[in-house]
């Protein structure tokens, strides 16, 4: 094993270690403490997002390019990295006090998901890395939902585990993303099952499986998961975004399902729908920018092959 190997495998276990202590701290503090200490905490998990600065900045240079200042994105930096820090905080919590859940996330629009999962096939929740979305799946799954996401396999593979087997303690099934056609089929059965389906879709997919769209003005690789799923299933897809609402206090929007402009289904209509959902995920981060955590992610790394 090489020395960076055996480096990155000793980063991963230091931010490991680091989560399990800073729970093992929180989950005995009472609330009024609890926030009292949270600047320090919300230092600690700044110290390991900050190592991304040179990839958030390339990031949001690729996005905005000459259309913000430098300063404009100095600000918006500085906001995202209090923003991660306080919801990674904010979520250990939560972790040991999911009743305070209820309290302190309200729902938005979750009409728009009862009148969708009356038809009996499902529901598709298009979503991304943006805001405490794992707290939103938590929040669903308490106001009665039966809910599922579609989870990828982490680097840090013991850790993985540990998110994997949390969650479905707190009644949010994780579905692995490959295999493929498990996760497919595990998919499938939870929208015919008339359960709830999260999809992230901001993440760099690759060359493979997936098609290139348009995302801030740049070709990025996305997966065509929900539009596919949606397809078989006849599930409708809604938008659903968390976004902060002050010091543990957030907000759930739950958008109307989406009308597909290419109502066929064929390759072509296939790209366009997915640059669809893209374009709500790109509308949300406009938004908010300082919620979206894909920043410390590489987006755009692949490229369409040249012709």
């Amino acid at each position: 094993m090489s020395l960076i190997l055996i480096y990155k495998k000793f980063l991963r276990a230091a931010g490991r270690n680091v989560f399990f202590t800073i729970r093992w701290v929180v989950s005995r503090l009472p609330y009024q403490v609890f926030r009292f200490l949270t600047p320090f905490f919300v230092v600690i998990g700044k110290y390991f997002v900050k190592k991304k600065k040179r990839v958030i900045l390339k990031n949001m240079h690729t996005a905005f390019g000459c259309k913000k200042t430098e300063q404009e994105i100095s600000v918006i930096v500085d906001s995202y990295f209090e923003s991660i820090g306080s919801s990674m905080v904010e979520l250990v919590y939560f972790l040991d006090h999911p009743k305070e859940i209820v309290d302190k996330v309200i729902i938005e629009g979750e009409e728009n998901l009862d009148k969708a999962l009356k038809n009996g096939r499902g529901a598709v929740l298009l979503s991304a890395h943006f805001g405490n979305f794992p707290l939103m799946f938590g929040r669903i799954a308490l106001a009665g939902y039966k809910t599922n996401y579609i989870m990828h396999k982490m680097k840090d593979e013991q850790f993985g585990k540990y998110i994997f087997d949390l969650s479905n303690k707190n009644g949010v099934r994780a579905i692995y993303s490959l295999p493929v056609r498990q996760c497919v089929e595990l998919s499938l059965k939870s929208l015919r099952n008339n359960q709830i389906l999260f999809i992230l879709l901001d993440q760099n997919y690759g060359r493979a499986g997936g098609v290139f769209v348009d995302f801030f003005g740049h070709p990025a690789a996305t997966a065509t998961g929900p539009v596919i799923l949606s397809h078989r299933s006849g599930a409708p897809i809604l938008p659903a975004f968390i976004v902060r609402d002050g010091p543990c206090r957030y907000r759930i929007t739950i958008d109307p399902p989406v009308m597909f402009e290419a109502a066929p289904y064929g390759q072509l209509e296939l790209v366009r729908n997915t640059a669809q959902l893209t374009k709500i995920i790109e509308g949300y981060i406009r938004r908010y920018p300082h919620e979206w955590a894909g920043w410390m992610n590489r987006r755009w790394k692949s490229k369409p092959a040249i012709a």
